[in-house]
This record gives C-alpha cells, structure tokens and sequence, in this order.
C-alpha cells in the first residue's frame, strides 16, 4: 500500500507540476500568438495526434497492462515488451505513409505543409517513448522527474525564443522537441530492464486487442481531438482559438485525474489476476469517492468563473470561449466516471469489447452532432458536442457494469451525499461574485472552497 501512496504521489507531483507549467505557459503564448495562430498551432497539433492514435492502436493500455502482468520475470518481460513494441511499429509505419499522403493531397493540410512535416516527428518517435514499460513497471519516479526535467527546459525556451505570432512554427516545434528528446532518453534507458528480441519483433499477437483499444482510442477522439479538427476545416482558425482556450481547463483536469487511473491500471490488473474482488471493490469505491469530492468544486467554480478564468488565461480576446467553457465543464464528472469504470474496471478484467463498443457509439454520434451543430454554432457546438458524447458513453458504461455485474458502482447514498457536500460551492461561488468584484470574488472564492475541500476530504473519503 505504501508503494502505491508514493506512486500516487509522483504522478500527482507531475501532474500538479504540469498544470503549473500549462497556467504559466499558456497565457503567455495565447496572448504572443493570438487567437488565429494559435489556432493554427493547435489545429495543427490536434490533427497529428489524431493521426497518432492510428499509429498507438491502444498500446500503452496494453503494454502497460502486459508488463505489468509478468514484471517479476525478466525474460517474459523482454518478450512482451518486443512483441509490443513489433506491433506498435507496425501500425505506426502504415499510419506514416497515410498522413505524409493526406498533407500533400488536402489543401487544409498542404496550406500549412511546414507544420505539418515537422508534427511527423511526433509520429515517428512516439514509438520509441515506451512509457507503457515504465508505467507497467511502476516505475513513475523515473518517469516524474524525467518528465519535469524536459519539461522545465521547454518552459524556458518557449519564454526566450516565442516573441511574436510570427514564432508559432517555431512554438510547434519545441512542443514536438520534447516528443523527441522523452524518446530518445526513455528508450536509451529502457535498455537497462529489458533486451529487445528481435524475432518477437514479428511477433503480431497484440493487433488483435491493439485493434480494438485503438479503435476504442480513434472513435472517441472524433469528440475530442476530431473535434478541433473539424471545427478548424469548417470554421476556421479562429474558432479553434476560441474552443482550445475554452477547453484548456478541461483538459488539465481530465489529465490530473488519468495520472490517477494510469497508476491504479497495473495495480487493478495484478489484484484482478490473483481473483481478489475485494480488494478490487475497496479500490473501486474510494476512486469514485474521488471522483464526486473533486469534480463538483472544479465544474461549479469554472462554469461560474469561466470569464475571470479566461481573461487570466487568455486576455479579453478570448471572450467567446466564456460560453464554450461553460458547456464543457458538467462533461468532467462524466469522463471521470468513465475513466474509473474503463481502466480500473473492464481493461484490468479484459473486457475490452466493452470499450469497443462504446466508442461506436460515441464516435458514430459525434461524426453526426459535429456535421448538424458545428457549421453553425461554431466552438459552441464542439462544446455541445463533447458534452453530449461523454453523456452518452458514460451512460453505456453504467448500463454494461450494472447488466453484467461486474464490479461495484457508485451507492445512491454516495451520490446524494456527495451532492449535498458540494451545495457550500454553489453558495461560496455565487456570494462571492454578488459581493465583490472580478478577479478578487474569484480570489477570495478559491480560497474559501479551499478551506472548505481540506475539511471535508477525510470526511468524504472515510
């Protein structure tokens, strides 16, 4: 238990560090950029790892899963991991030869052919980071304070050589810098718990179930990463601007939570594999007791505050992502939920087809909601249309768990609670913004829900 405190705490190390980094960063490059370039950027950088989930197929779910499975034998893991690696390479070569083909033949793409050449190297050496080694391994103290080291570099660099909205090819390019130098370290220090065999190499036992995770990863990205995409071909770059500002906040809280599960994967998956459904429930219960104590304060607090929040982070150019923002927000409970039922309950048990499914559906009804709202309501309707999805997948997922049986959901008596320990937000929140003004209201509220969170957090996790 104490190993897996102190794996929590170096993810929630890094995880906190990086949404540091992200608060410091990112009102700094929206307001050198502007809204058009950095739309741009970002339809550019949303574009290609819409590519690089072709190219993942759902490998570091398995490889994380897999190595942990046989972390204690040092052959059988060499082998895994070669067999993983074989297969990852294979998906990412034929993934190359379809995206070098789209940025020569769609205009969009061709327009803007620098960016994208360059976001070909995120391609490429996503191969070779091999995080799913370290994190099947649980090995995340490495992983912490590689990762801060890299990323504390780029800071530094984005503030010295970022000047002017002419740099944002060069902003792109230190962002996909630290695709490259992760790899390069990562691989070169993977070499001291595995040796790469190369018959295994060949090995293509895991497209199979690489298909289905990478399915599962392709069609819920057409509400997430194909989002920004489409909305950039329909919209324009602009609009872009508007929604990744909106969605920013959303974003670093779902990461802040999958550092979470990504650590309670391989633990899931080794209690699941000794058959220990008490231990797996006990886990299981205190997750989504998480997950309603800290989403209720973060959704309330943002739709509230979203226009103080984004003159922080934007400037008051951004003021059409107020409304974006806003719509988002209640979708953070549901990919939360989703997040805990998927990668602590059916992927630690195998049931894969599962995932499957559900991204048929959320990616059948994103294709449509994009192709009826997004046209006209522009970033709006992206928000309205990841709000719907996640509605609607975490919906299934609820259905699928309770049907079948398979482990513990959230007690009507968790949820009301949880829903009467969050009425003092709305109270803190809404007071707060009657008496007082701007900035301080929102100062002054995140300080009072401060106090607030700390005193119920042993109470709501008991």
């Amino acid at each position: 238990m104490n190993s897996l405190r102190l794996n929590i705490l170096y993810k929630g190390l890094l995880t906190f560090a990086n949404y540091i980094i992200g608060f410091v960063t990112f009102p700094y490059i929206t307001r050198v950029l502007g809204p058009a370039n950095f739309g741009l950027v970002n339809f550019a950088q949303n574009t290609v790892d819409y590519f690089l989930l072709f190219a993942t197929m759902g490998i570091a779910t398995i490889g994380t899963r897999e190595i942990a499975a046989v972390r204690n034998n040092q052959t059988e893991i060499s082998k895994q991991f070669s067999s993983i690696l074989g297969t990852n390479l294979f998906f990412t070569i034929i993934c190359l030869i379809i995206y070098f083909g789209c940025i020569f033949i769609v205009p969009k793409f061709h327009q803007h052919i620098e960016l994208f050449l360059i976001g070909s190297a995120k391609i490429i050496f996503t191969v070779f980071t091999v995080e799913w080694l370290f994190t099947g391994l649980e090995n995340f103290r490495y992983i912490t304070f590689r990762s801060l080291a890299i990323r504390t570099i780029y800071v530094i660099a984005v503030f010295v050589f970022v000047k002017s909205p002419s740099d944002y090819i060069l902003y792109f390019a230190l962002t996909i810098f630290t695709v490259v130098v992760n790899s390069i370290i990562n691989f070169t220090y993977s070499r001291k718990f595995i040796k790469v065999i190369w018959k295994n190499l060949k090995d293509l036992r895991f497209v199979k179930h690489s298909l289905r995770l990478g399915v599962y990863a392709i069609m819920t990205s057409m509400y997430i990463t194909f989002n920004v995409m489409y909305l950039g071909l329909v919209c324009g770059d602009v609009q872009v601007g508007y929604y990744s500002t909106a969605v920013k906040l959303y974003f670093i809280a779902v990461s802040l939570f999958s550092a979470f599960t990504s650590v309670m994967l391989p633990r899931m998956s080794a209690v699941n594999a000794n058959n220990d459904s008490d231990a797996a429930n006990k886990y299981l219960r205190k997750s989504f007791q998480l997950v309603f104590l800290v989403a209720f304060p973060i959704i309330i607090l943002a739709i509230i505050f979203a226009p103080q929040i984004i003159d922080i982070m934007s400037g008051k150019g951004y003021i059409d992502s107020v409304l974006p923002m806003r719509i988002l927000m209640p979708a953070l409970l549901l990919v939360w939920l989703s997040q805990v039922i998927a990668f602590q309950g059916f992927i630690p048990l195998k049931k894969d087809k599962y995932l499957f499914y559900s991204a048929f559906i959320g990616g059948g009804l994103a294709i449509t909601l994009n192709i009826i709202m997004t046209g006209k309501l522009q970033a709006i309707g992206s928000a309205i249309v990841l709000l719907t999805c996640e509605f609607v997948v975490t919906s299934f997922y609820i259905i699928i768990a309770r049907r079948k049986k398979l482990f513990l959901l959230p007690s009507l008596k968790m949820i009301g609670l949880s829903v009467i320990r969050a009425i003092p937000y709305i109270v803190i929140g809404l007071g707060s913004v009657l008496l007082l003004n701007g900035l301080m209201a929102f100062i002054i509220a995140a300080i009072l829900s401060g106090i607030y969170f700390i005193f119920t957090w042993r109470r709501s996790l008991s």
